[in-house]
């Protein structure tokens, strides 16, 4: 359909939350939109990582205008049903009928005969919104960061910081940098050279800005729970890193003790982050989920405990040390919300099921009998490797062979 075509079968019409048509005027059309998006930056980088995520409202600047000897009468009509909370519909010729709300409404009468009216129109979801949903994901990612500011700040705070610091967390990086480094996949080695970077510059600046150089180990330790790979190796490696951290409280100062707090809370932040972001397959019993669990619960009370025996009373004013509550509090929230998920998904998860086959048999009629046969082979082959069936066993399982099923 031409422009001409689309004017002269449309007529411009604005229909006010309150039912009644409008009629003016108008000339021409302009719309935009934007999207939602988030800019990242980093220390000692220039430029910035932009993350484009949906559309915002379409935006529509009207401008029309209500002519005649009763002009007036018009404009104080269109007012008060404007007024009106309802939606409009306004049927523009270039972009056919549009949904939504006027955000501003200007008037002008300098002319006789014709009053021009300004609108910022923005269109709207029809129908019911959709219900509000946090995510499990969204919200430990969103309290892993908000422990980052808490706990940075906290540690600024207590700390009097020397060269030989500097160097203690230098020498700890390199040893971390290495442990992720073994591990990394190519999805993430972007980012995880982004995040390394920025860490190194910012634990050169330590003594002059803690706060910098614990928000970048928060970034650098959250890339271990975004790897490609099962949530058994994710949190092997996790283990291992909280290890070399602790390890730095072999060197007795109050110092390394404000650092374990922090960054092993990040470590700790990370499994979280890495068991509510399971592979496929990683939990597909509730025995599954359980050894995750208290795999997590092992290293929150680890960290309890080393934090308690590093307790040093105010009496002794060179070496005293307590943990921040703040800290405490976003990592506690981190690891309760955590477990909560995991035990949601336990009501969910199948069982495991042993049994001692009677006769011999093969895997097909196995699968068939246990866990049905499916268009894809799905369950044969999970139940292949749950079993460990391989090599011979693939075409004749002997009488009284354990099997292990899902139900």
């Amino acid at each position: 359909m031409t422009w001409l075509d689309r004017i002269q079968n449309t007529v411009f019409t604005i229909i006010t939350g309150d039912g009644k048509s409008y009629t003016p005027l108008w000339k021409g059309g302009e719309t935009s939109k934007e999207f939602n998006e988030a800019t990242y930056e980093f220390n000692g980088l220039d430029g910035g990582l932009v993350a484009r995520r949906r559309v915002k409202a379409r935006q529509f600047p009207l401008t029309f205008w209500f002519t005649g000897a009763d002009n007036i009468d018009q404009t104080d009509a269109f007012d008060t049903s404007a007024n009106d909370q309802r939606a409009w519909t306004v049927r523009h010729p270039y972009y056919g009928d549009i949904t939504g709300h006027p955000i501003s409404i200007k008037r002008n009468d300098n002319n006789y005969n014709a009053t021009e009216v300004t609108v910022e129109f923005r269109e709207t979801i029809s129908g019911n919104p959709p219900a509000q949903q946090i995510s499990i994901v969204d919200e430990v990612a969103g309290n892993y960061t908000a422990l980052s500011s808490t706990s940075a700040a906290n540690y600024a705070a207590k700390v009097n910081l020397k060269p030989a610091d500097v160097n203690q967390v230098t020498s700890l990086s390199q040893k971390i940098d290495a442990q992720v480094s073994a591990a990394m996949d190519a999805v993430n080695y972007n980012v995880y050279v982004l995040a390394k970077n920025a860490m190194f510059d910012d634990i050169t600046n330590l003594i002059l800005d803690p706060v910098d150089a614990i928000s970048a180990m928060y970034a650098f330790l959250s890339i271990p729970s975004q790897l490609v790979a099962d949530v058994s190796i994710r949190l092997e490696l996790l283990n291992a890193i909280y290890g070399s951290i602790k390890g730095l409280l072999d060197i007795y100062s109050a110092n390394n003790k404000a650092f374990f707090e922090s960054v092993g809370a990040a470590c700790i932040g990370s499994v979280c982050n890495t068991l509510v972001n399971p592979a496929a397959g990683d939990y597909l019993t509730r025995g599954d989920i359980a050894t995750i669990s208290d795999s997590l619960t092992s290293l929150y009370n680890d960290y309890l405990a080393t934090l308690d025996n590093a307790y040093v009373n105010i009496t002794d004013p060179i070496n005293s040390f307590s943990a921040s509550q703040e800290t405490q509090t976003g990592v506690q929230e981190l690891v309760i919300e955590t477990i909560a998920n995991l035990n949601a998904l336990a009501f969910t998860a199948k069982q495991q099921r042993i049994i001692y086959t009677d006769i011999n048999t093969n895997l097909i009629l196995l699968t068939h009998k246990y866990m049905g046969l499916d268009p894809d082979d799905v369950n044969l082959e999970q139940f292949r490797q749950l079993n460990n069936i391989r090599n011979n066993l693939l075409f004749n399982i002997p009488k009284g062979t354990q099997i292990t099923y899902l139900v």
